[in-house]
């Protein structure tokens, strides 16, 4: 939204009257006048004043707009909303723009200058006392408020540190004096960057995505986006670089000076522009500043705790995030631009205008591309070879497209095996050189890496085809069609390019290989196959993990039909698998919260204000997923809805029915003559074009009148409710590895009216409009006529009808079901001839979501130990009980036992057997070879949404009756209005 920017009579600021005298063109010095009797200023008012302006004439207006007694009216003081927006504000011309800063610069000298000394003193903040580095922060806080430099300095800290509970008060000072909760994406975009907690490609992703036709090309327009690349890309780029700063605060402005300053390699002619511009007061104590702190340069910025937080972590991918926060150092701001140019550029070139050929610096030579890890590397700090710096130069390599012909094979191989994310951050112009020119035995692994950049990138599911057919001619000529015999071959040769082989052959794209995968079954069957194979390979217990679900998931859905035709449909499982992946800032945080939240209640210290913190977070949190809910590309609501679009499903229920009705025999008597055609053929462009109203408007989440927002107002009394219930059951639950479960849940609840009035505004507006095209396109005079006239209107009233239908309060891509309905599909499976007792006030209480999967997973387990260690002709009980039943409760935490008599033989046998299980300390590498069954599989489930496992067991010598069971939370099932259940 553009701001308007408040200004106070003329008269009672005289400074700007003075500054305005100055003003040597006549026409713009009367237009500034007439603004400063303005009591406000438009976007495009401050534009016009920027505008057609001589580089002196610039200065005198960068004073008059951003300076102490500016014509804005702006706070010297800023808060964390003030930053954190759209600038609607366009750039000037690089030398321009300089002259414009310096002006700003300039009338503000006093401030300008205790700026330097700040910077200065936080400069080897690395090294400072924890105390000493948070007391100079809230020094700065004090007294400028919010700022982009702040945010990354305090980001920092909080990554590289363990903050005790005695200095998180500090920490919450500094937030408080910058306002952060009422604009908390402010500080958290710096987070993202460079905490290792957080995957810096997904959120790059994310952010791009969702700035798609908001930024017109222009990175620099948003901090959350400018942040990705925080040095400028080139002089041009300084221009939006240096506005971004100017636009933000005074403390960022002096800061991008720095930056560029220490950039002057690259950046000579901006470096000398702004020496002539700025004043000598300001480019001496700039010269002594740099000095300084040149002359000071931290050796190593990446401490053990920040290594710690993320064990996978690359060396070299670390310092990059993290040497954003040490821009005023040169050799970091150097280390940085580099990469920046490579890597950073790449994050956001879904959405920026910059050609990454040109700035891209050159790599003609593959030698250094192909050393081995840990090689020592000469730049501009010393580090050594790994994957991420291996990525960094593959990329320079290939900018020129020339080089690719001088790769073998073994060095395709060699490189695919040895860099990361390469399905992000190739172009598809780079890809499809590198399919063209790659040696054809290579042809396969190129194209499963083409086929996972497609999957990632491309809203369009056919784009990947001609990668499709080139995987499967090579399957079918090499391997007999067997893709999982490809996979065995690939994974002998070339284990680490199994990720590729993970993330491109997901369900979706299997089903699409026609000629190989027969149906949806079969590519649940071939995809569980390459999991659990490449978990094997790998040692990696999380791909058997997804194997069992996707078995599971099949298992589970003989009790209701998973996915719903007929109603909105968001894969959950999928969103599950999405959320845990890929954590916000603010989950971790909320997370990194919860152990002090439980160490506080138990002394009973500052319990109150921790739990605010918490609710702020869950907020945070909700507003993230909701956006992923219903715009992302593999599993949110606008890939459903782009599915009933693009898959012709609207226009076969909008126009099947309405042409059954026009080619009926009995009204051909009339719809054959030319004036009844011209008049069907005029009535079916009106009727399309309503059809193509809703397609084009009404049902894409980013068109002005779409019925859907994918952005969650906090201020709403509903949102406000909901999440008042999602935190009061995260409270009650008294973990966190829930809180995703929960989440999905609130998103369901949360999107329920939006679908309630598509589903209304189909049924009523738009029904009405095409009844309203009929009756005025056709008479009732004659009988056939009207018939005729009257089945339309039936035939459009059924059309409307199945379309709203669509958006009925919706499924949850979950089934439901009771621990009695899992039972039975356990005791089928298992052919259980044994009677069954089930009692306890919990066996036929229905639960959803993802817990439905980890109960069925868990009881299988123990009914199968009970079927096959029990003693025959004896009855195995299953007792579910509700441990704390609350009015209202999402959750309900239940116990389940499962007891059996063993045979006399077997008995001491068991005992052990089970006591050893359970006191066993078991990793995920552990289960990959040994196995992921047993009392092993229920103690990891359990652990994994309960903090810790639950598993009990007790014994009854006298009888040899074993009671074996769990507890665990459960969502419960909420009553739908349409008549079923959620």
């Amino acid at each position: 939204m553009a701001r308007v920017f408040h200004s106070p009579k003329a008269n009672q600021k005289p400074q700007v009257h003075s500054l305005i005298s100055k003003i040597k063109n006549p026409n713009k010095r009367n237009l500034l006048r007439g603004h400063s009797s303005k009591s406000r200023l438009s976007v495009n008012e401050i534009e016009e004043i920027r505008k057609n302006n001589t580089l002196d004439d610039l200065k005198t207006i960068g004073a008059i707009l951003k300076g102490p007694h500016n014509l804005l009216n702006e706070e010297r003081k800023k808060k964390s909303a003030d930053l954190y927006n759209i600038i609607t504000t366009s750039p000037l011309e690089w030398k321009k723009e300089i002259c414009y800063t310096a002006g700003y610069i300039n009338s503000t000298i006093r401030d300008a200058l205790d700026v330097l000394d700040h910077i200065r003193a936080l400069s080897r903040i690395d090294s400072t006392s924890l105390e000493d580095a948070l007391e100079n922060l809230l020094i700065l806080a004090k007294k400028y408020g919010a700022s982009n430099y702040l945010s990354y300095k305090l980001a920092y800290i909080r990554s590289s540190r363990e903050i005790p509970p005695t200095s998180l008060s500090t920490v919450t000072q500094i937030e408080d004096e910058i306002l952060h909760k009422d604009s908390p994406g402010m500080h958290f975009s710096a987070l993202e960057n460079i905490s290792p907690k957080i995957s810096l490609f997904q959120v790059a992703q994310r952010r791009a995505s969702a700035s798609v036709g908001k930024v017109g090309g222009d990175i620099r327009k948003t901090i959350a986006l400018s942040n990705f690349v925080p040095t400028p890309l080139s002089e041009d780029d300084c221009a939006g670089f240096l506005l971004r700063a100017s636009e933000s605060c005074l403390v960022d402005t002096v800061y991008s000076i720095i930056t560029i300053f220490n950039l002057n390699d690259r950046l000579n002619a901006a470096q000398k522009e702004l020496e002539k511009n700025l004043c000598a007061e300001f480019i001496e104590q700039l010269f002594n500043t740099t000095n300084s702190i040149k002359n000071n340069c931290p050796e190593n910025i990446i401490t053990e705790h920040y290594r710690s937080q993320n064990e996978e972590g690359l060396p070299t991918l670390d310092l990059y995030r993290a040497s954003a926060a040490f821009l005023e150092h040169p050799k970091y701001a150097l280390y940085r631009s580099d990469i920046d140019r490579v890597i950073g550029a790449r994050l956001l070139a879904e959405i920026s205008d910059i050609d990454i050929s040109k700035i891209s610096p050159p790599l003609d030579d593959k030698k250094f591309l192909l050393a081995p890890d840990e090689t020592t590397i000469n730049e501009h700090l010393p580090i050594r070879m790994d994957t991420f710096h291996r990525t960094y130069l593959f990329l320079k390599l290939i900018n020129n497209h020339l080089n690719i012909i001088s790769l073998t094979k073994d060095d395709i191989k060699y490189i695919f095996e040895n860099t990361i994310e390469l399905e992000m951050l190739l172009s598809e112009e780079e890809m499809r050189a590198l399919h063209l020119t790659a040696p054809h035995e290579t042809k396969s692994l190129v194209a499963v890496l083409a086929l996972a950049l497609f999957r990632k990138k491309s809203v369009d599911p056919d784009i990947d085809f001609e990668f499709r057919s080139d995987f499967i001619w090579h399957v079918n000529n090499k391997h007999n069609g067997s893709i999982v015999d490809f996979i065995n071959n690939l994974l002998n040769d070339s284990p680490q390019i199994a990720g590729y082989i993970v993330r491109s052959l997901d369900e979706v794209t299997l089903e699409k290989m026609y000629s190989l995968v027969k149906n949806a079954s079969q590519a649940s069957e071939i995809r569980c196959e390459i999991l659990r194979t490449v978990g094997q390979k790998l040692n990696k217990i999380e791909y058997i993990i997804e194997a069992d679900g996707i078995t599971t998931r099949s298992k589970v859905a003989k009790l209701q039909q998973y996915f719903d035709n007929s109603r909105m449909y968001v894969d959950s499982v999928s969103m599950k698998k999405w959320l845990d992946s890929n954590p916000t800032v603010s989950t971790e945080q909320y997370r990194s919260l919860f152990p002090s939240i439980e160490a506080r209640n138990e002394s009973g210290f500052i319990v109150l204000h921790i739990s605010d913190q918490s609710e702020y977070l869950i907020s945070q949190i909700a507003k993230d997923a909701f956006e992923q809910f219903c715009l992302n590309t593999e599993f949110g609501i606008q890939s459903y809805l782009g599915r009933r679009i693009r898959h012709n499903t609207l226009d076969g229920v909008t126009t099947d029915t309405v042409d059954a009705v026009l080619r009926k025999r009995e009204f051909q008597s009339i719809t054959s003559t030319p004036t009844m055609r011209r008049t069907i053929e005029s009535w079916l462009g009106t009727y399309k074009s309503i059809i193509d109203k809703l397609r084009r408007d009404h049902l894409q989440f980013k068109s002005a009148g779409s019925l859907f927002n994918a952005n969650l107002d906090l201020d709403d009394s509903t949102t406000k409710e909901n999440i008042r219930k999602l935190t009061s059951t995260l409270k009650t639950t008294g973990t966190s590895e829930l809180l995703n479960d929960l989440i999905i849940a609130f998103c369901w609840k949360q999107i329920t009216p939006q679908l309630d009035n598509a589903a209304r505004f189909i049924k009523t507006t738009l029904l009405k409009e095409a009844n309203a095209s009929i009756d005025k396109s056709f008479s009732s005079n004659g009988l056939t006529e009207g018939q005729m006239k009257a089945e339309l209107h039936e035939a459009v009233n059924e059309v409307f009808r199945k379309v709203a239908d669509w958006f009925q309060v919706p499924q949850t891509g979950f089934i439901s079901a009771s621990v009695r309905d899992l039972c039975e599909i356990i005791l089928i499976e298992l052919n259980r001839q044994n009677c069954v007792d089930f009692i306890g006030d919990a066996v036929n209480t229905k639960y959803t979501g993802i817990s439905v999967h980890r109960l069925y997973d868990c009881l299988a387990v123990l009914l199968q130990n009970a079927h096959k260690h029990g003693e025959e002709n004896t009855r195995i009980r299953v007792e579910a009980c509700i441990n704390n039943k609350e009015p209202g409760a999402i959750l309900d935490v239940v116990s389940i036992s499962i007891k059996s008599i063993v045979s006399e033989e077997k008995y001491a046998e068991s005992k052990d057997r089970i006591l050893s299980a359970i006191a066993s300390k078991e990793a995920g590498t552990d289960m990959v070879t040994e196995g992921y069954t047993g009392i092993k599989k229920v103690k990891f489930i359990t652990r994994t949404c309960e903090s810790t496992h639950t598993v009990h067991c007790n014994f009854d010598d006298e009888t040899r009756e074993l009671d074996l069971g769990f507890r665990m939370h459960m969502e419960t099932v909420t009553e739908d209005p349409a008549g079923g259940d959620e």
